[in-house]
């Protein structure tokens, strides 16, 4: 469990070891986590596994230019969403033009000051959040971004996709008990083990949001579903319980006044084009509920 909250979580695309240690420590001194990777290939996969808020990007990168990695972060349904910032260096024009061209929402030019550079990246998320774009817990997609994909479901009605509420039941007990910040450290392991398991194979385009009372919202095709809510509750099993301490965990319940109350558990709920017409997002998002 985290010792303070953090303002945000951000992966670093830098081949350069010392830009990197220098981003994370000015980024960490105003408690942004950074997670980094070394190529853009790399980043490109564990921003599709860990879905950090922001992404920073170098545009001299070993593998591929900047401006490939920020079309193929907005080309996922599962990225598109991002916060994106290109570091440029300031010879390189026609990178930065084209990084910018295809979705980057901001570079900034090298030599940079890492105390700038850090607290541009804070309130970029800090607007997100505020936005009604993206949730300050999970950093997933809310609101406004999860209504326009549900807007794309209803133009493919005889589609292949399935939509999944995951609900995460008892949260709310356990939050009494346990408090605000361990409920919202359960919400982001939620967070991070749908978006591992959405991540193992070669299928990019599923989407994932955070509908607010603790559930999710998935976009994937039918033929996963079954394999993927499996897979997805096999390891919330072995995972839950660290999120318990050693006797809740050997009872199986705790304790909220005089009731017992099970454990965390997750729920799915499948809607599928079979179990429309689907007129508009409210009847989509009854038949969801229902």
């Amino acid at each position: 469990m985290e010792s303070r909250k953090v303002e945000g979580r951000v992966l670093v695309i830098e081949d350069d070891a010392g830009n990197r240690a220098l981003l994370r420590e000015h980024m960490e001194a105003i408690d942004i986590a950074v997670t980094e990777a070394e190529t853009g290939a790399a980043g490109i996969d564990l921003a599709a596994r860990l879905l950090p808020q922001g992404v920073v990007i170098s545009t001299t990168l070993p593998d591929m230019p900047g401006a490939q990695v920020v079309a193929r972060l907005r080309g996922h349904s599962r990225t598109r969403h991002i916060y994106l910032l290109l570091l440029a260096d300031r010879n390189e024009r026609g990178e930065r033009l084209s990084g910018l061209e295809v979705g980057a929402n901001d570079f900034v030019p090298s030599p940079y000051d890492p105390d700038e550079l850090a607290l541009r990246v804070r309130n970029a998320l800090r607007r997100a959040n505020t936005s009604n774009r993206t949730d300050p817990v999970t950093g997933l997609p809310a609101g406004e971004l999860i209504q326009d994909q549900l807007r794309q479901l209803l133009k493919a009605p005889e589609g292949s996709w399935a939509l999944l509420r995951v609900r995460v039941l008892y949260i709310n007990p356990f939050r009494e008990l346990h408090g605000f910040m361990a409920a919202e450290e359960l919400l982001r392991g939620v967070t991070h083990l749908l978006a591992e398991a959405l991540s193992r194979d070669t299928v990019k385009d599923d989407f994932l949001g955070y509908g607010g009372k603790d559930d999710f919202i998935v976009v994937t095709e039918q033929d996963r579903v079954p394999e993927l809510e499996t897979e997805v509750l096999r390891q919330f099993e072995q995972e839950v319980g660290s999120h318990y301490d050693f006797r809740e965990r050997e009872r199986g319940y705790i304790v909220i006044g005089e009731e017992k109350v099970p454990l965390a558990r997750l729920r799915f709920q499948r809607v599928t084009p079979a179990d429309g017409p689907f007129y508009d997002i409210r009847s989509l998002s009854e038949a969801l509920v229902g």
